[in-house]
């Protein structure tokens, strides 16, 4: 009976190592000088991360490339983005494949647009407290991040701004970004400032303009009046 039961647990070990996932371990900066073989437990996957910051604190790096096992993130293949500030951005991509030393992928960060898309967040960047300024998010930027916790120095550090709603995943920020402690992340929609149009009125021209705040189904008008009809510009 005991012979069997060994005989069980080598079949067993022999069949987990047969059915475990290896995939390429290695980091650097855009790439890897070298890269070793790893093996992943049976819930993770092959993971390629890409970053970019535009500044170099609390533990973030202008560049990052790593390899490894990980777990199978709800935002695979999706670039994250943030902007705590007008200097202060980062993003990353992270990519994940489930077959053998799979990530053979190069370094790949596409960069979120540059365009304003109207909307704006909360902004700090601070070992201390917070202001009251606000910043512009850009691209597919639709979420208003606040991030605490303790970065790569130890202090505690509060971050808000403008975010890709899949970087709001408190798993996926710890993957990219493993130096934090003590995270916690929260994200909320930004409010959308109504629009505002001059307002007035005249024969020809108007001799003094005043501010009107529109409803959320209202464009500014200018209308031109004429005795052969109207004549309307949006």
């Amino acid at each position: 009976m005991g012979q069997l039961l060994l005989a069980l647990c080598t079949i067993c070990a022999l069949l987990s190592a047969v059915n475990s996932l290896s995939c390429n371990s290695c980091s650097g900066k855009t790439s890897c000088s070298s890269t070793t073989s790893q093996t992943c437990s049976s819930s993770q996957a092959c993971l390629t991360i890409s970053t970019a910051s535009s500044f170099q604190q609390y533990g973030f790096t202008p560049n990052g490339f790593t390899k490894k096992c990980g777990p199978l993130l709800q935002n695979c293949n999706q670039l994250l983005s943030a902007k705590f500030t007008d200097k202060l951005r980062v993003e990353a991509r992270i990519d994940c494949c489930e077959t053998n030393k799979c990530n053979k992928g190069s370094y790949n960060v596409a960069g979120n647009s540059s365009n304003f898309n109207g909307k704006k967040c909360p902004s700090c960047a601070s070992t201390g407290n917070c202001g009251t300024g606000m910043v512009q998010c850009v691209g597919t930027q639709d979420q208003c991040i606040t991030m605490t916790g303790r970065g790569l120095q130890g202090a505690a550090v509060t971050l808000k701004g403008c975010a890709t709603k899949n970087i709001c995943d408190h798993y996926s920020l710890t993957t990219v970004w493993p130096f934090w402690k003590n995270l916690q992340v929260t994200c909320v929609s930004p409010k959308v400032n109504p629009l505002s149009c001059n307002t007035c009125s005249g024969t020809t021209s108007c001799s003094s303009t005043t501010s009107q705040t529109c409803s959320s189904s209202q464009a500014c008008l200018t209308i031109s009046r004429t005795s052969t009809g109207l004549q309307q510009f949006g």
